[in-house]
């Protein structure tokens, strides 16, 4: 009993050193929130991230167009349909997307290629399902399961690739999750740069190689710019509209586009180079280019970007400017090869989100690696664009374009009121918990009161070491666990009265108390498990902080109501560092030997 009582006592004599050892990192970090993490380097790297509405930082909810994901495949579906249906001798069909009833509509010569090609779909090409027919006209929409299979992936890809954005961008841990069907949460605790950070994660960076429509020098590109100035301006005066008075360039592009279509050679589209004057950036032109929107290479091939700085085309003779390099990977450096070998000595436009970036000769064929210059501006305007540019062609496109729905810029100020507040509430409620404990249970409840302000310490300290986050919904969680564990222990005392009252001895109180009090505390915080199990699985956010501080509460109380409390009273008693066992104020004192 001597030896087994040792290594008990031992036991929670190392757990108590080290949890006073792995909170002080926590503590560190709630008295310096402006540290940023950074702990003196004699502390152990246990503190506990602070969370958005303690640090401060950016909040938004960003919704995703997922109608426009559904479009861009049923367009991939329609080219690939037309591939095929052609080597089953269905000449001539063509696809086009209803935007509006999210349909794939398919122009054929004759009423028997339109049941051919719903035989087709039905059989073989099982992502569609043909929805009706009109003389020469088939319609298909998307299958319900490969539609929801589209949206889902939509919204995965979208988590991810704003994760790898954020990422590169140097936002220590974002919290990113999915919300709705349709949305996305971030979440950036210390963001330094939220204009920059929401530009950053807002690009669609949907990069194409096109080549610019039948030009071999120069003057050709001059003259379809005139040409095109021209009609735009044209266009313009007749429609009685103007570039300004769009509140999205790509719906302006879009419309241009439309009423230019009859003058437009086929297969071709209208896209804007837009610069900046350098003495005055409010300033800005966009040059016209005609680029052909069948001869196009998607920019998810490249593999990886940088910037690098370059001495031509600088601001000024002999200046450096920067640039970004890019690296095709093995399955597209193939097919930029075929692009630019198929098209030398014409123009290649590198297009980014629907604005030129740069439409360099091809000289040669290029295969696997490119560069990419900007437009005019500073150098730190450039470097920073490059920089981003950079950033976004590493952490791939986006599936979709996002709007942002609703977005909070917390202030560090309102992050370190908040914490003020909850070191406050958790003093106070630790504070009158001890006191009720000693008034209504005398000795015994200063033995709670040092066990209940141990287990608030321990659960701080295993958040710590799991790099869990705190936040006020994590603080009200240990408050919570405080209220539970002081419950587990009233539990106890109350058995061990009603032992008093049967008249045991001390060691049979101690044994007997402890054991039928473990079966409720057990069912107790089993109950409450299962609840907080359920939150921290489908929960988001705060929610899921809150779970997990309760989940590791609750392990927490039932260790330290059934083993350490246990432990403490024997070492105690056996050892005379306690001389009486006081159960209340007015109960009896057990002053009998251990049997």
């Amino acid at each position: 009993m001597e030896k087994k009582l040792g290594w008990r006592f031992a036991t929670c004599a190392i757990l108590t050193i080290l949890t006073f050892v792995f909170l002080v990192p926590t503590f560190y970090s709630l008295k310096n929130p402006d540290a940023e993490g950074k702990l003196p380097g004699w502390m152990p790297n246990t503190s506990m991230r602070l969370g958005l509405d303690l640090q401060g930082g950016v909040h938004m909810v960003l919704g995703v167009d997922l109608d426009k994901v559904v479009v861009n495949q049923l367009t991939a579906y329609g080219r690939d349909l037309e591939k095929t249906l052609d080597g089953k001798n269905v000449k001539g069909a063509k696809f086009k997307v209803n935007e509006a009833r999210l349909e794939l509509e398919g122009t054929f010569a004759s009423k028997a290629d339109v049941q051919t090609a719903d035989n087709f779909v039905s059989s073989e090409y099982t992502v569609l399902q043909a929805v009706g027919a009109t003389d020469n006209v088939g319609v298909f929409r998307m299958a319900p399961t490969q539609e929801e299979y589209v949206r889902a992936r939509a919204i995965d890809q979208s988590i991810e690739t704003i994760r790898n954005r954020i990422d590169e961008f140097g936002v220590a841990e974002p919290i990113i999750s999915r919300k709705g069907d349709n949305q996305v949460l971030v979440q950036f605790p210390g963001a330094k740069e939220p204009e920059r950070l929401k530009d950053l994660i807002g690009q669609t960076a949907q990069l194409y190689f096109r080549i610019a429509h039948e030009c071999r020098d120069g003057g050709c590109l001059a003259k379809w710019e005139s040409d095109l100035s021209a009609w735009i301006k044209e266009a313009e005066e007749k429609g009685a509209y103007k570039r300004e008075s769009f509140q999205r360039f790509s719906d302006y592009r879009k419309k241009i586009n439309e009423d230019l279509a009859a003058k437009l050679p086929p297969e071709t589209a209208i896209y804007f180079e837009r610069t900046r004057d350098v003495n005055n950036p409010s300033e800005t032109s966009y040059r016209p280019f005609l680029l052909s929107t069948k001869n196009t290479l998607s920019g998810e091939y490249i593999q990886n970007a940088s910037v690098r700085m370059s001495e031509s085309g600088g601001l000024r003779v002999g200046a450096a400017r920067p640039e970004v390099a890019f690296e095709m990977n093995p399955a597209g450096a193939p097919l930029l090869g075929a692009l630019t070998g198929d098209h030398q000595g014409m123009f290649m436009a590198i297009v980014l989100d629907d604005f030129v970036k740069s439409a360099p000769s091809i000289n040669s064929a290029i295969r696997e690696a490119g560069i990419i210059t900007l437009g005019s501006g500073s150098i730190d305007e450039m470097q920073k664009e490059a920089q981003d540019l950079a950033v976004v062609l590493r952490a791939g496109a986006l599936p979709a374009s996002i709007e942002i729905q609703e977005e909070r810029v917390i202030g560090p100020s309102l992050g370190r009121d908040a914490i003020e507040a909850g070191n406050l509430a958790l003093a106070l409620s630790a504070l009158m918990v001890c006191v009720l404990l000693v008034l209504y249970y005398g000795s015994a409840g200063l033995v709670a009161a040092f066990v209940t302000i141990m287990n608030v310490g321990f659960i701080i300290a295993v958040l710590g070491v799991m790099g869990a986050t705190l936040t006020l919904p994590g603080i009200a969680g240990i408050v919570l666990t405080l209220g539970m564990a002081v419950d587990a222990l009233i539990l106890i005392y109350e058995r061990m009265r009603e032992e008093i009252r049967a008249g045991r001895s001390r060691t049979q109180v101690l044994e007997l108390g402890f054991e039928h009090a473990t079966t409720a505390i057990l069912d107790s915080n089993v109950t409450t498990a299962i609840g907080a199990f359920v939150l921290l699985q489908y929960g988001t956010g705060s929610i899921r902080g809150f779970a997990l501080t309760l989940m590791v509460g609750i392990l927490a109380n039932v260790f330290m109501a059934t083993f350490y409390t246990k432990t403490l009273f024997q070492g105690l008693l056996k050892w005379g560092l306690m001389k009486e066992l006081r159960v209340g104020l007015n109960g009896k004192d057990l002053k009998e030997a251990a049997v």
